[in-house]
């Protein structure tokens, strides 16, 4: 009797251990994850290191403070507060880092009824994808894709707006969102 109790109780310290192991290693699983996910926030900011590297070819209105990568109160008018592109040019904004994203957020001009016509993409390896197109895009764009590695995003003014022929992007946001299944 007493050996039967010895063996379940070795058993039982074994099969403690092992779970103790899986949850280090989850844990340890989970916080690499939210590493390369930008720890679910922003990865499109300035004070993470992101980049505007098409910044030669764009208008930024009012200097550092037409960043769109800027995270400090928002002041808009007609030449101040936005980052600025025009046809046939692409605003590129570079990670850091390579991460796991599945949304971008863009806040375009929205002073007015303006409707704009772009294309995103989304580069990785320098192979780009596109992830959006329309011809009628307004105020702020919030594009989901497949979750996949990103290091930089492209968004290309197609044929400006319809009041003139500029991109205009107030912020812009790329993050990792975690699935809600209800």
């Amino acid at each position: 009797m007493k050996w039967k109790i010895y063996i379940i109780s070795i058993t039982l310290l074994l099969l403690n251990t092992q779970l103790e192991a899986y949850q280090l290693c989850f844990k340890r699983q989970a916080r690499i994850r939210s590493i390369l996910r930008g720890n679910y926030q922003n990865a499109l900011n300035q004070n993470r290191g992101a980049l505007i590297s098409s910044k030669l070819q764009n208008g930024f209105a009012g200097g550092i403070q037409g960043s769109s990568l800027r995270d400090n109160i928002y002041t808009i008018t007609g030449g101040f507060g936005y980052t600025a592109s025009a046809i046939g040019n692409s605003i590129i904004f570079d990670l850091q880092q390579q991460y796991e994203l599945n949304t971008l957020k863009v806040w375009l001009w929205d002073q007015d009824d303006r409707v704009y016509r772009l294309k995103v993409y989304l580069i990785q390896n320098d192979v780009e994808t596109q992830i959006f197109e329309s011809n009628f895009v307004q105020q702020i764009l919030t594009i989901r894709f497949p979750d996949q590695q990103v290091q930089k995003f492209k968004i290309y003014n197609v044929n400006g707006n319809t009041y003139n022929v500029g991109l205009h992007i107030i912020k812009i946001e790329g993050l990792y969102k975690l699935q809600t299944n209800m």
